[in-house]
């Protein structure tokens, strides 16, 4: 005989796909007509950019360019250059089964890059990245729950767990025109670098209202009198309502907005002829939205009257989660192989972070690559990168569990500290949805033999004492009597029993 349990259900995320492909980068380039000669490379960096990526069917598909930006000193007058070509690649991953309302999160993560001179205008590029994609749909788990059964005694876990109510992908365009000054002012572009920052997000009756700010660092060369290399920060405000089923004030939103590509051109305005930034950038929003669930979870089971068979089975749940920001201020060391003479650029090309669990809290461990471009004394241009590693531990409220996690520098600052060294000052802004994981032994299904002696109650009292580990259910349990009955013929509340207590046990 099988006992019937009443089962009710939690809705938590799935990964539906957790992969990554590496992407080969390499071609060789012949520089157009417009540039001139190369002497001397200084730095060649590989930027992935994501033009499309969308769920059709069974399948992920990704669509976008392998972008390689050649910094070089040109022959002609020593002067630095830039150019930057992109090739195309395409992938497709496949989900196993057919996906409708999920998240989609898809990340390039630069691997190396080889570039070398064939001559003064050909360049050999040999490289790859790693394309990493993860799909996220909502699923759901059943657990078993105290309902009144006869001569069924039932025990429950009660959790605070977070339910998933909403999931949402959403990529939108950005086009903005940035005044740049005069023709003497921004002659010509070296680099630049993107990145995209979430400042709020709330959720009202199925949407969710994105406020953000992107940054836009560049390293141009400048015209007129004062001609070389200088930087440029420019800081655009972002705000967008992204559709989310599901989503309401009381959901507690896991949002992540990313950079997938962008384009920056350098033109004249058309009414005064003064110097234009045309930025044309493809930003991409995933978010999993959880509002707040009371469980009460089937724990343990025994009957009164018979030996029953309970099969209990893992449980786990996210207990209440938190979306959190932190900003910590390090410091490290820097050297280079050679005498400073001035530095014009110091920027982050690459960051790696992890979190791990320590003493019931987070550890975050973060990887920073620094690009440097200075000139030595002597007037030479040079570029170096060195990586740098910081640790930090925030103060999570208790909670152990990082579920996501977003690292940015906000600002990288720095100063000589002697000829050849600097000193990093990095700001870096932890994004963090934190969480407790809730587990326990679920009861799963309960059974009885049919055959087995049916126990009969016969009003009869039991005396027992108490010991230091004991329970009212553990004594219930024991003596196949009812949790109730015991505190109400002991005047106890709860379950705990203090240790040398005399109790008298009824039976069932």
């Amino acid at each position: 005989m099988e006992y019937h349990l009443t089962k009710k259900s939690l809705s938590r995320r799935r990964d539906v796909l957790h992969t990554a492909a590496e992407q080969p980068v390499d071609f060789e380039l012949t520089l157009p007509d417009y540039c001139p000669d190369i002497e001397r490379i200084l730095s060649c960096t590989l930027i992935p950019k994501v033009y499309l990526s969308n769920v059709s069917g069974d399948r992920l598909n990704v669509e976008g360019g392998s972008c390689v930006r050649v910094i070089y000193v040109d022959g002609d007058k020593g002067t630095p250059r830039s150019y930057e070509y992109t090739q195309p690649f395409s992938e497709s991953f496949p989900l196993g089964e057919s996906v409708s309302d999920c998240a989609v999160y898809v990340e390039t993560k630069p691997e190396y890059i080889n570039c070398r001179a064939l001559s003064p205008r050909k360049l050999s590029l040999h490289g790859a990245f790693s394309l990493c994609a993860t799909v996220v749909t909502a699923d759901s788990v059943d657990y078993c729950t105290c309902e009144a059964e006869e001569d069924l005694q039932m025990k429950s876990e009660v959790m605070e767990a977070s339910s998933l109510c909403g999931v949402c992908t959403e990529s939108f365009n950005v086009q903005e025109d940035i005044p740049a000054g005069e023709k003497d002012g921004i002659s010509a572009l070296l680099s630049h670098r993107l990145s995209a920052r979430i400042t709020e997000l709330k959720a009202i009756h199925n949407k969710i209202m994105l406020t953000g700010e992107l940054k836009l660092d560049i390293l141009y060369l400048s015209g007129g009198e004062d001609r070389g290399i200088q930087c440029l920060s420019y800081s655009i405000p972002l705000s967008r309502v992204i559709d989310c089923d599901g989503a309401g004030e009381d959901a507690v939103i896991d949002g992540e907005l990313s950079v997938m590509s962008e384009e920056l051109r350098l033109s004249d305005d058309a009414l005064d002829g003064s110097r234009v930034l045309g930025l044309d950038a493809r930003l991409s929003f995933s978010a999993l939205c959880y509002r707040a669930q009371e469980l009460e979870v089937l724990s343990d089971a025994f009957a009164t009257d018979r030996d029953v068979d309970v099969r209990l089975m893992p449980f786990s749940c996210l207990g209440e989660l938190s979306c959190r920001a932190y900003t910590d201020v390090c410091k490290a060391a820097l050297s280079v192989d050679e005498e400073i003479g001035k530095v014009y650029d110091v920027n982050c090309e690459k960051i790696v972070s992890s979190a791990s669990e320590i003493d019931g809290g987070v550890l975050v461990s973060t990887k920073l690559c620094i690009g440097v471009l200075y000139e030595t004394p002597a007037g030479e241009l040079r570029y170096v990168r060195r990586d740098v590693e910081f640790s930090y531990r925030p103060d999570t409220g208790g909670c152990d569990t990082v579920e996501s996690l977003r690292t940015a520098v906000e600002s990288l600052s720095y100063r000589l500290t002697d000829g050849s060294s600097l000193e990093i000052r990095a700001e870096i802004n932890y994004r963090m949805t934190l969480c407790r994981r809730l587990n326990c032994s679920a009861v799963d299904a309960v059974t009885a033999d049919d055959d087995a002696p049916v126990r009969e109650a016969d009003g009869s009292l039991i005396l027992y004492y108490a010991d230091g580990s004991d329970s009212v259910w553990d004594i219930a349990k024991r003596f196949s009597s009812r949790p109730a009955d015991i505190r109400s013929e002991n005047a106890i509340d709860g379950d705990k029993v203090i240790k040398g207590t005399m109790l008298l046990i009824p039976s069932a």
